[in-house]
């Protein structure tokens, strides 16, 4: 290459949406073109497609780059503005923002509703809408109107002129509540349409020219390239609101990908969710790379331990991080109390030789495996490890001819009659299909309606719902929490019973809101069945860990949940200490 000659090079967007590569067009080239960007001071590494640079770098390739002559891709070109963008307006975005959330009362010229709204959800639409923002997380509790805080926010926006268009995507079961909740608090003003059904069914959503379109998370990953056509049609005047963001906490999954490329395509994007970080404080990352395209945990080497993790995580987005956390015991409250209690229950005698059989066989294999072997197979010892629980809740799938009534539905006999005698609504929640259908067909009695994966109908759902919160004569809403967990409003109950869980936190966490939420009024009462000397005791204390992990990190500040065990425990320790002042005395 003479001296007169510039290297040819390509842009495209890094396969991790972590970077943007440099292809040159000759091979190479591809020294030269790692020695220029790094004499212009670019960190920019090699690797086997080109030469990688850091996402936020890619805005020092923009512009005339001497000696590089560069051809970008629209994703990339647009990558590269939209982190240009937040670097520079990063510091007085995050002031402006912190000033507002600190505010008693915001001022009346930002044009924030003060009739309908209350004081948290005023302070989290005027963060929202801060000027040249990128985004914002609402990790408001369950409970506490995140959605009408997203509605009020977008409808300020489009009133500035600043957007025209936004994206929502939600679980499936909570899409259709959202027109019906625009309807509610902006009636009549903007134009939502669901993208739901076959594909001919959403490409006519999708060429509405709505102002607001709601889909699924498989949507955007089955249409991405036709929502990325829509988004790119304007201009950069859109936004995008993920609903229950832990969805896409997991850069690997494919959903996570679709809508991460998606967001590119919008000034803003917002994301709701009241459990953002259920399992571990790596749940936040890619929930904050959303917002604000990687700067808050730009350059953050994260520990993969868990517990080490937590400080590294939780300094990141104190010092950077663009959110908002109200609990609803703070705001709201006139909510009532909660309450839980955990019943442990004697497996039956067929039930405890079955559990006994299953747990000898997996202990034995466990011993004959090494450590190489355990990891190949772990998916299968997890599955083995789950037969357990399924056990604990009947071991009718597991074995043949199992007539026995499970332990679980004896205690939910006598729990259902006397609190339906009493004329309590319950709600029932199970992790198994197997015992979801038992429950269901015991207590055909109290006429129970049926939510969970087997029923796939959205309207079956939602008349599911109805009849619980609006018909005298169904007193038993029957669920899972990975289905019904989310979205839900179930307050006519005040009772839920926990027959079995997953392993998921945030299933259990979001189900525990459904009755305990705006419009409750009167307290509310847990109940965990746990079969006694099993696993399940360890597992039910996994996800309280895995709460009180999450509420930490984000500094709600721990609070016990009232129990009989934690109220005795109590007494008894200030008796002993009115016992040893009477003593001194």
């Amino acid at each position: 290459m003479t001296s007169s000659e510039r290297l040819l090079a390509d842009v495209k967007v890094g396969p991790r949406l972590a970077s943007v590569v440099l292809v040159p067009r000759r091979p190479e080239h591809r020294s030269q073109v790692l020695r220029a960007l790094k004499r212009m001071g670019v960190n920019a590494k090699a690797d086997a497609g080109g030469v990688r640079i850091d996402a936020m770098d890619a805005p020092s390739l923009l512009g005339d780059v001497t000696p590089i002559s560069l051809t970008w891709s629209a994703d990339a070109r647009r990558f590269a503005l939209n982190r240009a963008h937040v670097r520079e307006h990063a510091t007085a975005v995050r002031s402006r923002t912190r000033v507002l959330l600190e505010m008693d009362q915001i001022p009346a010229d930002l044009g924030i509703d003060t009739m309908t709204l209350d004081d948290h959800q005023r302070r989290n639409v005027a963060a929202m809408t801060v000027a040249d923002s990128s985004g914002f997380c609402v990790f408001d509790e369950q409970g506490a109107g995140k959605t009408v805080t997203l509605i009020f926010a977008f409808d300020l926006l489009v009133h500035r002129d600043e957007i025209d268009f936004a994206l929502i995507l939600a679980p499936k079961s909570m899409v259709p509540e959202w027109p019906k909740d625009f309807e509610r608090f902006r009636p009549g003003l903007h134009k939502v349409v669901v993208a739901s059904g076959g594909r001919p069914m959403k490409t006519a959503a999708l060429r509405s020219r709505a102002d607001v379109i709601v889909t699924n998370f498989e949507t955007a990953v089955t249409m991405e390239a036709e929502l990325r056509a829509l988004l790119r049609t304007y201009d950069g005047r859109a936004v995008l609101a993920v609903d229950e963001s832990f969805y896409i906490k997991n850069l690997d999954a494919r959903r996570t990908r679709s809508v991460r490329r998606l967001r590119e395509w919008c000034s803003r994007a917002f994301v709701l969710c009241g459990t953002p970080a259920p399992n571990s404080p790596h749940d936040l990352v890619e929930q904050f790379n959303l917002t604000d395209f990687g700067l808050t945990f730009a350059g953050i080497d994260i520990p993969k331990d868990r517990t080490e993790a937590v400080p590294v995580v939780r300094a990141a987005i104190e010092t950077g991080g663009a959110y908002v956390r109200h609990l609803k015991r703070n705001v709201l409250p006139d909510l009532p109390t909660k309450s839980f209690k955990r019943c442990l229950v004697q497996l039956e005698p067929v039930q405890r030789q079955v559990y006994a059989s299953v747990l000898k066989n997996l202990i034995l294999d466990l011993e004959a495996t090494d450590s190489e072997t355990f990891r190949r197979q772990l998916p299968n010892f997890l599955a083995r490890r789950t037969a357990l629980l399924q056990v604990c809740s009947s071991p009718a799938l597991i074995t043949a001819g199992y007539s026995e009534t499970p332990a679980k539905l004896l205690a939910l006999d006598q729990l259902l009659d006397d609190l339906v005698a009493k004329g309590e609504k319950v709600v029932v929640w199970s992790f198994f299909t197997t015992s979801i259908t038992a429950i269901v067909d015991r207590y055909a009695r109290f006429h129970p309606v049926r939510y969970d994966g087997t029923v796939g109908d959205v309207e079956v759902r939602r008349e599911a719902v109805r009849r619980f919160q609006e018909d005298d004569e169904t007193m038993l809403f029957v669920g899972n929490p990975a289905a019904a967990g989310a979205g839900l409003t179930l307050h006519r109950a005040r009772y839920a019973i926990y027959e079995s869980f997953s392993n998921q936190a945030a299933h259990y966490l979001q189900s525990l809101d459904r009755i305990h939420r705006r419009g409750q009024a009167r307290p509310v009462e847990y109940f965990v069945l746990l079969c006694d000397e099993t696993i399940e005791l360890r597992e039910y204390e996994k996800l309280i860990d895995k709460e009180r992990a999450a509420q930490d990190l984000l500094g709600d500040g721990v609070t016990e949940p009232l129990t009989r065990e934690l109220m005795l425990h109590e007494l008894i320790d200030a008796n002993r200490r009115l016992r040893e002042s009477a003593d001194a005395e």
